[in-house]
């Protein structure tokens, strides 16, 4: 009888929590509209985004361009020296430095969809992109992400790569992101936190103007938005890889 019980209030909470829960496109449809609106998304045609970082190691400074639909670029810099980048020019993804590994510039480009999804990974708006990437979709459940309520969404990817997303309840916006990564040195948890969105200057949508990242043996990396520069016309040739 306990079990039957059991078993009874368990049907009974999942039906509450189905009827009470909305969908994980209205979810991210919210989000999308949170901040500015997929027309205002629309009519961006290239972004730049300039950040610094603060971490164990010091301060760093990036530089991340994308040309919609897909071209995409990044820069890391220390002490005026480039130490990480990646290069998407549409079908090929090319990353040096650290990033890069050993081989640094010289390791092969990945190419195809595995690098198509690498590159949009950081794409601000990647949500506008699921269904042309193969993205599903799945609403988990809903968890507290510091003391608010927040939509817990698990994307899968064509090749089987899962993270999580968090979206507050109230706002919409997203809060969090959460990952496992595989690496040689195994697997380690990569958690994103965003905070204090806003409209930067010419910018008609929000974005995240502060992020905190938890990544393996690097620690917590702060990073600050520094500037955003939106339909500047860039060109397919700034995101030629060479090889």
């Amino acid at each position: 009888m306990k079990k039957l019980f059991v078993t009874l209030l368990s049907l009974i909470t999942y039906g509450t929590f189905a009827q009470d829960t909305p969908s994980a496109d209205a979810i991210i449809d919210k989000f999308l509209t949170a901040i500015g609106g997929k027309d205002a998304i629309a009519k961006i045609q290239d972004i730049t985004i300039s950040s610094t970082s603060e971490t164990q190691r010091g301060t760093s400074e990036t530089e991340i361009k994308y040309k919609f639909p897909d071209r995409y670029s990044m820069s890391v810099y220390a002490n005026g020296n480039e130490v990480m980048s990646s290069t998407y020019d549409g079908n090929r993804l090319k990353s040096g430095g650290f990033m890069g590994g050993g081989g640094g510039g010289n390791r092969a480009p990945i190419e195809g969809q595995a690098a198509q999804l690498m590159a949009m990974r950081s794409n601000p708006f990647m949500e506008t992109m699921y269904d042309k990437l193969g993205v599903t979709r799945t609403v988990v459940g809903k968890e507290k992400v510091g003391d608010k309520d927040a939509y817990k969404l698990e994307l899968t990817t064509p090749d089987g790569r899962k993270w999580n997303d968090y979206f507050d309840v109230e706002t919409g916006l997203k809060v969090k992101t959460y990952s496992m990564n595989e690496t040689p040195r195994g697997k380690f948890e990569n958690i994103v936190s965003y905070q204090n969105y806003k409209k930067f200057k010419g910018v008609e949508v929000m974005l995240p103007s502060q992020t905190k990242r938890t990544a393996g043996q690097m620690g917590e990396i702060t990073s600050e938005v520094q500037s955003v520069k939106v339909n500047k016309g860039l060109k397919d040739s700034d995101f030629v890889i060479k090889d």
